[in-house]
């Protein structure tokens, strides 16, 4: 099983080597005769499909793995859903923690909406555990914690700005107020200059394997560190998503799951902030024509890098086809063949591969009637 990732999305999303199979199931933790049921069932569904435009060699060459995975052991471990993908050359499924509704589309690229859907509330962040004698970097989402291996980053004081530099910048105490300690530095003139130009040189050089490490992410950063070096930090920091809360106190010999259970709360209030603002930026830019709900408007804009916020409808389905170049779409009642997509689909794997924010919301939250709207840049 792999946890899934931005960056496996976007491996998804560049995939080209048509036809694409894509399968979405709902799953027993505890395993069911009727999960397997279900997936033979979008099996047999993806077949028909292909064979309406694809020879039955080429058929059985997506198709087998995909029956064989109906015997796999992977039934007897679930989550709340499935995610499969398969092309002749491409396997991969994803056991994720959120109900998933049964689907299979079958096209010239795979369908990832329901996947923008759990990463969106299953939101990756970044937390940066900071104090003089110990820094890490962890990675997180709303399951937990994990270690980054980042070499570049410095682990210490000592490691950024030498021993002897070190020395001078401890020289503090630790005052406890509510279990939380602070440094207070000791001396003044050029002794505190001093001290004061070898913390910065101590976050800077952070910063700078940060920025090399994060600079096309996306995802929140969290500092867990005393508020007086956090604060020096935000100075400091180049990366556009780090947060202005911060995880209080010396961390440095924390448990990862006490850390995740400070730093969850905060990014998930960030997750929820974000839907509002892009909801009240569609509201305020109507007005000034930078806001629309028109599917086919919206598909131009997409593929020329305009759009800047897309708020889906989770549920809602345009089956037809978009033309990558142009962003023209051609629009179908049902799917066709096994050529036709969810343009929908595509409209957001095109904002995703430009750099802008894909929003899911249950239809009753959408600013517009329309299962789709969007903010521009320009």
């Amino acid at each position: 099983m792999r946890a899934l990732t931005i960056d496996d999305l976007r491996t998804l999303i560049a995939h080209e080597a048509a036809p694409c199979v894509s399968l979405y199931l709902p799953t027993h933790r505890t395993g069911s005769p009727d999960d397997r049921a279900r997936f033979a069932g979008l099996v047999r569904r993806a077949r028909e499909l292909l064979a309406s435009s694809y020879g039955a060699a080429q058929v059985d060459a997506v198709c087998a793995p995909l029956e064989a995975l109906g015997q796999d052991d992977l039934w007897n471990h679930g989550l709340d859903g499935l995610a499969v993908f398969r092309s002749q050359d491409f396997s991969v499924y994803y056991q994720l923690p959120i109900a998933l509704q049964e689907l299979v589309v079958v096209a010239d690229s795979f369908h990832i909406r329901p996947l923008l859907r759990y990463l969106q509330s299953n939101e990756r962040y970044f937390l940066l555990n900071l104090s003089q004698g110990r820094v890490s970097l962890l990675k997180g989402s709303a399951l937990g914690l994990g270690p980054v291996d980042l070499a570049t980053l410095p682990r210490s004081l000592a490691d950024a700005i030498g021993v002897q530099a070190r020395e001078r910048v401890l020289n503090f105490h630790q005052t406890s107020t509510g279990g939380r300690g602070s440094p207070i530095f000791h001396g003044s003139g050029s002794d505190e200059n001093a001290r004061e130009e070898d913390m910065l040189k101590f976050l800077r050089g952070i910063d700078r394997a940060l920025w090399d490490f994060l600079r096309e992410e996306t995802a929140p950063l969290l500092v867990a560190a005393p508020s007086r070096i956090a604060a020096a930090f935000q100075a400091v920091s180049r990366y556009p998503h780090l947060l202005h809360e911060h995880v209080a106190g010396s961390h440095a010999h924390a448990k990862l799951e006490d850390l995740h259970a400070r730093a969850w709360p905060l990014v998930s209030a960030h997750g929820a902030a974000r839907l509002r603002d892009a909801k009240e930026r569609y509201g305020n830019l109507i007005s000034r024509g930078r806001a629309l709900d028109d599917a086919s408007t919206i598909a131009r804009f997409a593929v020329q890098g305009r759009v800047r916020d897309l708020l889906v409808d989770r549920d809602a389905q345009l089956w037809g086809r978009l033309d990558p170049a142009t962003g023209a779409i051609e629009l179908h009642p049902a799917q066709v063949d096994a050529h036709d997509d969810d343009v929908l689909d595509d409209i957001a794997e095109a904002v995703v591969l430009r750099g802008g924010e894909v929003l899911t919301l249950p239809k009753g939250e959408m600013p517009t009637a329309s299962p789709v709207a969007a903010t521009l840049r320009w």
